[in-house]
C-alpha cells in the first residue's frame, strides 16, 4: 500500500520530474503495485500510459489551478460553508504530521493539500497502521469521493487515479 500512495502522491502533485520517470516506466511499476491493490494498479498504470508529457502540465493547471474545476485540497470539501474553521482544521491535520515527525512548509503547501496527505500516510503506513486508518477515515474518505466524481465529469484524464485513489483510502479506511 505504502508505494501505492507515493504513487498517487506524484500523481496529484504538479507534473515534474517524478511523474515523468513514473510515466517512462509504467510497465516496470504495475507488477509491485499491482501486489497491493490490483484494481488500484491497473487505473494508476491506465493513466500513466495515456498521459501526453508535452501537454501534462497545462492539462494539471486547467483542473486543479487557474482557476480550479476540481480541487485537490481537503478543507474545500470538508468544511465548504464553514470557511471560518478552515485555520483549526489545518493546525488539526499538521498536528497529525509533526507528531509522526513531517514538517509542511508553508511555502510548499498547506497540509490539506491531496499529495501532502498522500505522503504522510505513505510514510507511516508500514510502522502505524492504527493512526494511517485514522487518518484515511476522518480526513480523506469524506471527500475524495467528491473529487472521482468532479474529474469525471469533467472527463480529465486524472478521473482514473481518483477512483484507484478511492479504492486505496476504503481500502486503509478498513484496516
Amino acid at each position: 500500500m505504502r508505494l501505492t500512495l507515493k504513487t498517487l502522491s506524484i500523481i496529484f502533485d504538479y507534473p515534474g520530474e517524478a511523474l515523468r520517470e513514473l510515466a517512462e516506466n509504467a510497465d516496470a511499476f504495475k507488477s509491485v503495485l499491482s501486489g497491493e491493490d490490483p484494481k488500484a494498479a491497473d487505473l494508476i498504470i491506465d493513466f500513466l500510459k495515456s498521459l501526453d508529457l508535452s501537454v501534462v502540465e497545462e492539462e494539471y493547471v486547467s483542473v486543479f489551478e487557474m482557476p480550479p474545476k476540481c480541487s485537490i485540497y481537503a478543507h474545500t470539501y470538508l468544511l465548504k460553508g464553514k470557511e471560518d474553521m478552515v485555520g483549526q482544521f489545518l493546525l488539526e491535520v499538521k498536528g497529525h504530521y509533526k507528531v509522526k515527525g513531517l514538517d509542511v512548509p508553508v511555502k510548499r503547501e498547506i497540509p490539506t493539500y491531496l499529495p501532502v496527505m498522500l505522503e504522510f500516510l505513505a510514510l507511516i503506513y508500514d510502522d502505524d497502521k492504527s493512526e494511517a486508518r485514522l487518518f484515511a477515515r476522518r480526513y480523506l474518505r469524506p471527500w475524495v469521493g467528491k473529487l472521482s466524481e468532479c474529474l469525471s465529469r469533467n472527463k480529465s484524464r486524472w478521473a482514473k487515479p481518483a477512483k484507484a485513489l478511492e479504492l486505496v483510502v476504503e481500502r486503509l479506511s478498513k484496516l
